[in-house]
């Protein structure tokens, strides 16, 4: 099964799985994604909108119509409904439907409190002008505040898993980050009679001139290291479906950028990465790798935050 971080070296299985949509086509997608994990997982599935007072929401209503809370209640639950109705299987089940007037990122934590939620499941930002530098301000106050991995969906969930990415700096966040992105392909990948075995890229970028010391980056020491991280993980996490491992030193000046044109390049269908930086500062913002990543992967990405 899927296990969520809870402390170093301590896996839980996912329970609980809460979507958050807009409602829109657009977020069709996350709750599909959703619902395909609870359906494997036996997971319960909870989706959630929350909305503020804005004038219009994205459904419902027309141009010069200013529809009064209740009707703003109904709109959206009616939204909801239409949204299960298209993009969950038939005889699938849903847990729980809810609507909120709340300031959406603090709706989605403290629902995700009430569920017990393993897993959040988020879209990708709307821009909102140059304040957007990260994730956009509700997804980035989610990663922020979250005790429990994020999936940030780009495109479609695609099950089985063929190919995931985990970058790795060999700290302790991304290591956390390394032992989901095992479980993830152990369960959800391939299964043995598929004819394939999913494949876990484990990346490491390292910078293609001289660090601040003046001194070049030693590729076999780099090497040597990458290979005992990856004999760690594999003691830590017992994948319950063969799941071939590949170590994988890329050169570039951005770690960012390389990881990117790296999972765009191998066709990675899930893209883990640990949100953490080197300090406080970062960890509020984040962590400017895990942010770019999510932001402009091309395929889903599992934010993994820090254990407690």
């Amino acid at each position: 099964m899927i296990a969520a971080t809870a402390k170093r070296g301590e896996m839980r299985t996912i329970r609980s799985i809460l979507v958050a949509t807009d409602l829109t086509e657009v977020s069709d997608p996350l709750v599909r994604a959703g619902a395909a994990l609870a359906a494997v997982l036996g997971a319960e599935l909870h989706l959630l909108h929350a909305f503020d007072l804005q004038p219009l929401p994205p459904y419902g209503g027309g141009p010069g119509e200013l529809p009064t809370f209740p009707e703003r209640m109904q709109q959206a639950e009616r939204a909801l409904r239409e949204q299960v109705r298209r993009s969950v299987p038939s005889g699938a089940a849903v847990a729980s439907l809810d609507v909120i007037m709340y300031a959406a990122h603090k709706a989605i934590l403290d629902r995700a409190t009430q569920v017990a939620a393993d897993l959040i499941v988020i879209g990708p930002h709307r821009r909102r002008g140059a304040v957007d530098r990260f994730l956009g301000s509700t997804a980035d106050r989610i990663v922020r505040a979250a005790t429990v991995p994020i999936l940030v969906m780009r495109g479609e969930f695609r099950l089985p898993l063929g190919r995931v990415v985990a970058p790795i700096d060999f700290s302790e966040p991304a290591r956390a980050a390394l032992d989901q992105a095992l479980w993830w392909a152990g369960s959800l990948g391939r299964t043995p009679n598929g004819g394939a075995t999913t494949e876990v890229d484990v990346v490491h970028v390292v910078p293609r001139e001289p660090g601040p010391g003046g001194a070049a980056v030693d590729a076999a020491r780099v090497d040597a290291e990458l290979d005992r991280e990856v004999a760690a993980a594999k003691e830590r996490v017992k994948a319950t479906r063969p799941v071939r491992i590949r170590p994988r030193i890329l050169w570039g000046e951005s770690p960012a950028r390389e990881i990117l044109d790296f999972a765009a390049e191998e066709g990675a269908d899930l893209v883990v990465v640990g949100t953490h930086g080197h300090g406080a500062v970062a960890r509020a913002l984040i962590g400017s790798v895990a942010s770019t990543v999510a932001r402009e992967s091309p395929c889903p990405v599992l934010l993994v935050p820090p254990a407690p």
